[in-house]
């Protein structure tokens, strides 16, 4: 705000060192009586709850623009309705709401805000907006199709996350293990494609907790019999010859 050439006044229950050239001010009706710009950044707390409504909406300067980015508790929406719809404030953003849009669609969200001039309404959860939602999907989709092609768990949250290419130099044959985390589990994994004269062209390991994943390209195709040698070892879950 400063670097547009506007002066920041603000109000805390504690009194805070200012950044910049901001100024504290005394109350909450001092700044509301002098801010052509009022922003909400306050907790939902016991003492925040409804901290702005018809009275805080009337101490604000006629022609005035009211921000609430906080928690949706704060402020009481039909005052805030009011406020706009009579003109006494010239417009509002709010991105919090006393109950959440829970999913997308038409009439499928209702608040005093909908029709309210220059007033914008946008949902606290960057992820329920329907742009969004359908970046998700494609996200998904597209992650799904790369683990069932290549085997690459990117982005995994309760799994190893491992993302290897697919090798150019050459035609490549990729395995992929699923392990429990123990040591001398590759030594033995990498004998068994030594004894298969199996050279391997690139490999990628990661583990998390317990579990490790690795995913081997060698030049050679992995025979029924190297499968079955690599699922009989201790250590190993799964085993899938991808290509």
């Amino acid at each position: 705000a400063e670097a547009m050439g506007m002066q920041v006044i603000y109000v805390d229950v504690v009194p805070k060192l200012p950044m910049g050239n901001a100024r504290q001010v005394a109350t909450l009706a001092e700044l509301l009586g002098q801010a052509d710009f009022v922003t909400m950044h306050v907790p939902n707390l016991p003492q925040t709850r409804n901290m702005i409504g018809p009275k805080e909406f009337a101490q604000m300067r006629k022609g005035a623009f009211f921000l609430n980015a906080s928690r949706g508790n704060t402020v009481v929406i039909p005052a805030l309705a009011e406020a706009l719809k009579s003109g006494h404030l010239r417009g509002a953003y709010v991105d919090v709401f006393p109950v959440e849009p829970g999913k997308n669609g038409e009439n499928l969200f209702e608040s005093e805000l909908r029709g309210c001039p220059n007033t914008l309404m946008t949902p606290h959860v960057g992820g329920s907006t329907e742009e969004a939602q359908a970046k998700i999907g494609e996200e998904v989709a597209s992650a799904l199709l790369k683990c069932v092609n290549e085997g690459s768990t990117h982005g995994a949250v309760n799994f190893p996350e491992v993302d290897m290419k697919i090798c150019t130099s050459g035609k490549t044959h990729r395995v992929l293990i699923i392990h429990r985390n123990k040591p001398g589990v590759m030594a033995a994994v990498n004998s068994v494609f030594t004894d298969a004269k199996a050279n391997i062209c690139q490999q990628f390991l990661n583990t998390k907790d317990e579990i490790g994943y690795v995913i081997v390209d060698t030049n050679v195709e992995a025979s029924s019999e190297v499968k079955t040698k690599l699922a009989a070892l201790d250590a190993v879950i799964k085993v899938r010859v991808l290509f």
